[in-house]
């Protein structure tokens, strides 16, 4: 559990953690230069044990919290928290359970309620999309679209932490560039059905201000991936706004080529958009070009899905969605 100036909540936080029902747990708090007195004002207790970040930042605090646990000899598994958010009693239980009965999954997430003074539809639309993700493959399918797993819900055997070797500071959301490397060397997520967390926004929210997070460096993330990921040196894709072109600028970057843009709307088709042709969706057919989906209107991605299987198309095999 990283924490910086996490003032009130924090005591709810932990308080969530030690009232588990799987007991057999030790709290690291990986204080990250705060200057509130939260940490101190914690009760002590002898399953909680206070780190120092010896750098600054929270990748730096992340990784040194992760260190310590993987060096405890008695500890098996390691779950993310953050200081801000609740856990549910049985979270911890239910993702153990889960993971013994699902041996081929190697992360764990949970099923979250969002909640706060400041959410709006976006938020809601958020959570009923992550929370509607479960199975290993519809979250490998929406892997580019937006991150899966949310991060205080990350469960996993300590091998797997091992072998992802650490959080990464890219300039993105590092959460996200585990999950994509993850997903890079095959490993399969999933969740229980139940809600396990309550997953706090407010305005302090580490996510909301510093620019890792902004829309723009979630694409920087996706792309960077994908190209990681396919071999296509050549792409179509399918949108004409704001995001769509965000997907060919970062493409550009990675000298991956964009054949033609595609939409359906009578006023785009016969344009150009960054000197590429715009081209009709309609009786679309597979060609050698893998397609990315980048139309981030909301409800537009599924049908564009539905309609892509009923041209054959094949999601993963022949394209994917990235917004």
């Amino acid at each position: 559990m990283p924490v910086r100036n996490a003032g009130d909540y924090l005591k709810q936080a932990v308080t969530s953690i030690l009232l588990q029902t799987h007991t057999k747990i030790k709290l690291l708090i990986v204080d990250d230069h705060s200057t509130d007195a939260a940490i101190e004002q914690l009760t002590p207790n002898p399953r909680i044990k206070v780190l120092k970040n010896p750098k600054n930042g929270i990748v730096s605090a992340l990784n040194h919290g992760l260190e310590h646990a993987i060096a405890e000899v008695d500890c098996e598994y390691i779950a993310r928290m953050d200081a801000d958010d609740i856990a549910h009693p049985q979270r911890l239980e239910k993702q153990l359970a889960y993971q013994k009965n699902n041996p081929d999954i190697d992360i764990i997430g949970t099923k979250v309620k969002m909640f706060g003074n400041s959410l709006g539809d976006g938020y809601r639309h958020y959570e009923e999309w992550i929370n509607g993700l479960t199975k290993p493959e519809e979250i490998s399918l929406n892997i580019y679209v937006e991150s899966p797993i949310p991060h205080p819900t990350a469960f996993a055997h300590k091998k797997i932490w091992r072998k992802l070797g650490g959080y990464l500071d890219h300039g993105w959301p590092e959460d996200y560039d585990l999950w994509l490397r993850a997903h890079l060397q095959k490993m399969r997520f999933g969740k229980p059905q139940e809600v396990l967390l309550d997953w706090r926004d407010h305005k302090s929210r580490l996510s909301r201000q510093e620019n890792r997070y902004a829309k723009k460096s979630f694409y920087h993330a996706k792309i960077y991936y994908f190209t990681k990921q396919s071999i296509a040196k050549q792409v179509r894709i399918w949108g004409t706004g704001p995001t769509a072109m965000l997907v060919h600028d970062q493409l550009a970057k990675h000298d991956v080529t964009t054949i033609n843009f595609i939409d359906i709307s009578e006023k785009m088709i016969g344009r150009k958009k960054r000197n590429k042709n715009v081209v009709s969706g309609w009786g679309l057919i597979k060609t050698t070009e893998f397609l990315l989906v980048a139309v981030a209107a909301r409800g537009a991605r599924d049908e564009i899905r539905d309609y892509l299987k009923s041209q054959g198309f094949s999601e993963g095999q022949d394209y994917l969605c990235v917004a």
